[in-house]
């Protein structure tokens, strides 16, 4: 089984916290050279400072993934230089609201932020592999709601489903090049996200609910990327792979 990652370029977005912290960790324990990024830089710092007493060198660069600029520098950073090997885009964020009480300029920040900033990610992305002829892995973080939506999250369902129908697409187009494309849908995970509707108590009563018997962690996602990212999976594309702990079961 190999999964060795050194000498790999590895592109972690949303890497602050939650499960791009977790990707950013996994990746670089195994090798790779990892550019973290987020648009909170001093959870960036924090991420640095842990990895570093681990021995363990991760570059970072606060970016805000709505705005296209700061996308196109990201992808400028120095570590770039011989290419992107993969890219794992974790950024994004939810609001947990009615639809009629969701405002024009959350709409606008959801779509801006989770939609357009996958778009700008995996443009500079597959730039990037086809400038230096990279077979690549594009990593994308989506949602079991792509599959099963949730009440009082519509807005940020609708981004997630257009996020996996966008990279089904882009699979196809980029499969002559050898660059792969898939999704990865979490469950319930306890992340800063989710923190907000999810206290301690309710975090175990939704647990009984699940097959598995609780709610994920950050770093139970990280097996599933890796394995992506990896010689392993080297014959899937435009796949949408659920880790869930079986929560799709009983919606």
């Amino acid at each position: 089984m190999e999964l060795n990652f050194t000498g790999k370029a590895v592109v972690v977005t949303g890497a602050g916290s939650g499960i791009g912290r977790a990707m950013a960790v996994g990746f670089a324990r195994r090798g790779a050279s990892v550019l973290a990024s987020d648009i909170n830089e001093a959870n960036l710092l924090k991420l640095q400072q842990e990895l570093a007493l681990e021995k363990l060198c991760v570059e970072i660069q606060a970016c805000d993934v709505s705005v296209e600029q700061e996308v196109a520098d990201l992808f400028n950073n120095s570590l770039l230089k011989n290419g992107v090997d993969v890219l794992v885009h974790s950024a994004g964020l939810t609001y947990f609201k009615n639809f009629t009480e969701t405002t024009a300029e959350e709409y606008r920040t959801l779509i801006e932020t989770n939609l357009s900033g996958t778009y700008y990610c995996l443009q500079q992305t597959v730039s990037k592999m086809k400038e230096h002829r990279i077979a690549g892995s594009i990593i994308v973080i989506s949602s079991i709601n792509a599959h099963r939506p949730l009440p009082s999250q519509a807005v940020y369902t609708s981004t997630k489903a257009a996020i996996e129908s966008l990279c089904q697409s882009l699979a196809v187009e980029v499969a002559p090049l050898h660059i792969r494309v898939n999704c990865l849908a979490p469950g319930a995970v306890a992340t800063n996200l989710s923190k907000v509707v999810m206290t301690e108590e309710s975090k175990i009563s939704a647990g009984k609910g699940i097959p598995l018997g609780r709610v994920g962690e950050p770093e139970d996602m990280v097996g599933t990327a890796l394995f992506l990212a990896s010689s392993l999976s080297e014959y899937m594309t435009g796949s949408s792979l659920i880790v869930d702990g079986g929560l799709i079961l009983k919606r």
